[in-house]
């Protein structure tokens, strides 16, 4: 799926700045989707601020439903979206691009149905207003659709239009923030933000309806295929479950607080965690349009080698020059998002009162740092397993990385405050050093891998 990665690598090659910052952004978008739409709704949730709300209390229920709904969405729906986008890269790969549009659309509704369910039991036991209750339900599905979307941006070639709608929706969101919460009060900042991201989602949908052409049908064939691959369904709910399990754990363990009904808070480790995530953004966005982009040619320079019938030096050399870019580019993102994560140590607390948050969350926001720089290296990891066609491996990661942020993350519960943010830390490091190892015999592998998985022709 590195097309749309090509066409963002042309744009950074220009040597004007306005391309260069929308190529960063655009790929940014591209590679962290939902890490980008949950730091901006974040971001737009501080910015709010109580002045905008009659009452304080209102203010902090609505960023924590607001947080709430982010987290329960993007875990209900990542089953879909590793087994739908592979299934799409299959498409792409046989030139087949006319079930686009159907296959988005039976992912939206294979989503969306369980979540309604889902959506109204949950706010029948929440203590709400009826309009509360509305608000919080269209946002909790709109934010499921925009998931699902989002796994498949990288298939508009019209890449402008992607930054246009996250742009004007993050815009109108603000607004509807400030506005729905003067005048609405929680019913009304909840439906604001709710308009203001599906203004994102309307244009994303509009842009893959006039981009795909053909019928808008029930894809049976994309059904068939994610209960075929229910290992890619199981490894997106574990790698999602992996990354969220330690903020699920300090929203119910001590120093949390009640905010309304089973919907909780902590708010040091929120608010670290947040600054977190982010450090590790301009990485992900070189991933796309620099790493995935040179490792594909490689990739299928090598392939082209072997279909053309090459002897076995010349398929050696296309490998030895697949890992000679790889070496190159690792260790490229590695001194870039090193060099990053070293800045942010030493200014971690000028940054936190830069953007007015507590203090307090200096020592989570440190920790979480050095974390996310091991995850965002875990995720390369991944994304090279699954290029080798190894996804057997990147499952039995995503277990590791859930199970042992879940175990850790109650010890370092126990542990007390001092600790906190630890579990999540050694986690990542636990995966990203065994994600390294597999990758590497993968590659050590990877000939016998492919000849021994080809057909027997005539057998």
């Amino acid at each position: 799926m590195a097309g749309i990665g090509f066409a963002l690598r042309k744009l950074l090659l220009r040597e004007e700045l306005s391309s260069i910052l929308t190529g960063f952004f655009l790929s940014a978008i591209v590679a962290a989707g939902p890490w980008i739409l949950t730091s901006v709704g974040l971001l737009i949730i501080g910015s709010a601020g109580a002045s905008s709300f009659s009452d304080a209390e209102h203010y902090l229920r609505f960023r924590s439903i607001v947080t709430f709904l982010f987290a329960a969405s993007l875990i209900l729906s990542s089953p879909l979206q590793i087994p739908m986008t592979r299934y799409l890269a299959d498409r792409f790969y046989a030139k087949d691009y006319t079930g686009v549009r159907s296959l988005l659309f039976t992912a939206l509704a294979l989503a969306f149905f369980p979540c309604l369910v889902l959506g109204v039991a949950a706010v029948a036991i929440l203590p709400l207003a009826p309009l509360e209750s509305l608000a919080t339900v269209d946002l909790f599905l709109v934010l499921t659709a925009l998931w699902i979307t989002t796994a498949f941006v990288s298939t508009l070639r019209d890449y402008s239009s992607v930054g246009l709608a996250f742009l004007l929706g993050n815009v109108a969101s603000i607004a509807g923030v400030y506005e729905g919460g003067r005048y609405g009060d929680l019913a009304g900042a909840l439906t604001g933000y709710a308009i203001g991201q599906g203004l994102i989602l309307a244009i994303l949908l509009a842009r893959f309806l006039v981009e795909f052409p053909g019928p808008l049908r029930w894809d049976r064939a994309g059904v068939r295929f994610l209960a075929a691959r229910w290992d890619l369904t199981i490894l997106g709910l574990f790698l999602s479950l992996g990354i969220w399990i330690d903020k699920i754990l300090y929203w119910y363990g001590p120093g949390s607080e009640k905010v309304v009904g089973f919907i909780r808070m902590n708010k040091n480790y929120d608010i670290g965690m947040f600054f977190a995530l982010l450090v590790v953004i301009p990485t992900l966005a070189l991933f796309v349009a620099y790493f995935e982009t040179g490792f594909y040619e490689q990739y299928r320079f090598f392939f082209a080698v072997i279909h053309g019938g090459y002897p076995l030096r010349e398929i050696e050399r296309a490998k030895d020059r697949m890992l000679r870019f790889l070496r190159q580019a690792l260790s490229y993102m590695i001194k870039i998002q090193g060099s990053i994560t070293l800045l942010v140590l030493l200014n971690a607390h000028n940054i936190l009162a830069f953007f007015h948050a507590d203090l307090l969350s200096l020592p989570v926001f440190r920790i979480g740092s050095m974390g996310a720089f091991l995850q965002v290296l875990f995720v390369l990891e991944a994304t090279l397993l699954l290029y080798l066609n190894r996804g057997d491996i990147v499952l039995k990661l995503a277990f590791v990385l859930f199970a042992s942020n879940l175990l850790l993350t109650l010890v370092f519960l126990a542990a007390g405050s001092r600790f906190e943010g630890m579990g999540y830390f050694l986690a990542c490091f636990l995966v990203a050093l065994w994600g390294y190892q597999d990758l590497d015999t993968a590659f050590r592998e990877f000939e016998y891998t492919v000849f021994m998985r080809q057909p027997l022709v005539g057998a």
